[in-house]
């Protein structure tokens, strides 16, 4: 008995039909017609790498660009006066150096603005005299850059702390008549 229906003609017996194994002859014709697709296709192949690696190159040299020029370029070098408030270790992974400063902008005699400005130091040296500066009469001129974005190692904001100076609180506070501004012992020496 028979399960399966063998009705169809077997290409792999010998009752296949018989064929002639001589290669085929191209004519010229043929063979230019076939070197003209080949070196198209080829060309084309070609020229769409080029394209690409060149895309690639351009738009990855934008990206350094502009990541350069957010993160990395100084945007701004200057100096700012006040009494250090608070200076201090933070952060979870990057942990950075992070202080607090009040400065007081004199507009006119009678009118005293403060202010707090918020900075991030890099440098051991510099936080150890501020460290030592903090909650003290003494004012301070901090020299600073100014970044356009902050990046995690470097602090939790744009300004990062580059020098230190102190300064002569009689002659910064000029003629301002405010209880509030930090006045230096009487006993200290000059």
């Amino acid at each position: 008995m028979k399960l399966i229906n063998d009705n169809f003609d077997d290409y792999f017996e010998s009752s296949a039909p018989k064929s002639d194994n001589a290669p085929h002859e191209e004519t010229p014709e043929e063979r230019e017609e076939r070197e003209l697709i080949e070196t198209t296709i080829e060309r084309r192949s070609n020229k769409k790498r080029i394209f690409l690696a060149l895309g690639t190159l351009v738009v990855l040299l934008l990206l350094i660009f502009l990541v350069r020029d957010r993160y990395f370029h100084v945007y701004h070098e200057s100096s700012v006066k006040g009494r250090i408030i608070d200076i201090g270790l933070e952060g979870s992974v990057f942990q950075t150096y992070e202080g607090k400063m009040m400065c007081y902008d004199v507009q006119t005699p009678t009118n005293v603005v403060k202010q707090q400005f918020d900075f991030s130091v890099l440098d051991d040296s510099i936080v150890q005299v501020l460290g030592k500066l903090k909650q003290t009469p003494i004012a301070v001129q901090l020299e600073y850059k100014e970044y356009k974005s902050t990046v995690p190692w470097r602090g939790n904001t744009k300004y990062i702390v580059t020098g230190i100076d102190t300064v002569d609180i009689a002659a910064y506070s000029g003629s301002i008549k405010d209880d509030t501004l930090p006045q230096p012992p009487a006993n200290a020496a000059k």
